[in-house]
């Protein structure tokens, strides 16, 4: 009797097993896809890069002003037809930090007449605390090419010379987008 018992016991096991082990293998699935991904054939605008601001050569609690000058040029393409956000950031604060108490750089989003193109009509301050700073373009709005252009603001350094891993030269970096 108990060799029966034993034997309808491993029976039971071996067909739970068996109805288990199918209902997980059907359970799981793969499948794969491939995405093809095509690349416009024409911008919306085009960017080029100016001078910059030029990086102060006093050091030592030195207070100055940022000369004036083009950051970037934007051109909008022949048959574009919307809108531009313009988002122009300082990329390297924290190493400018090391050398600079303060600074703020005044901003403009001009057009080839120097006249404000932002919809905004004003310039906007990009400091050390506010790393960016935005401009929205309505087509038609002035005429091209416009320029992103650093048009005032000062800056103070720390007492000290330098500290490592720091930097005097501020790096902007662009964005442009449809809107």
């Amino acid at each position: 009797m108990k060799g029966k018992r034993k034997f309808y016991v491993l029976a039971a096991l071996l067909v739970a097993l068996a109805v288990m082990g199918g209902t997980f293998a059907h359970a799981y699935t793969t499948a794969s896809t491939t995405i093809s991904m095509t690349a416009p054939s024409s911008d919306f605008a085009t960017v080029t890069a100016g001078t910059g601001p030029t990086a102060p050569t006093m050091f030592g609690s030195f207070t100055g002003t940022w000369p004036s000058g083009t950051l970037f040029t934007i051109t909008p393409a022949a048959g574009y037809t919307g809108d531009l956000v313009i988002r122009v950031y300082l990329t390297n604060a924290a190493a400018l930090s090391r050398y600079y108490e303060n600074s703020n750089m005044l901003l403009e989003f001009l057009d080839s007449s120097n006249t404000t193109a932002d919809e905004q009509q004003s310039g906007q301050d990009l400091t050390l605390d506010n790393g960016g700073v935005e401009f929205t373009w309505a087509n038609g709005t002035g005429t091209g090419p416009y320029t992103v252009q650093l048009t005032g603001g000062s800056y103070r350094l720390n007492p000290w010379k330098s500290l490592v891993g720091g930097s005097v030269s501020p790096q902007l970096w662009i964005e442009v987008k449809p809107r």
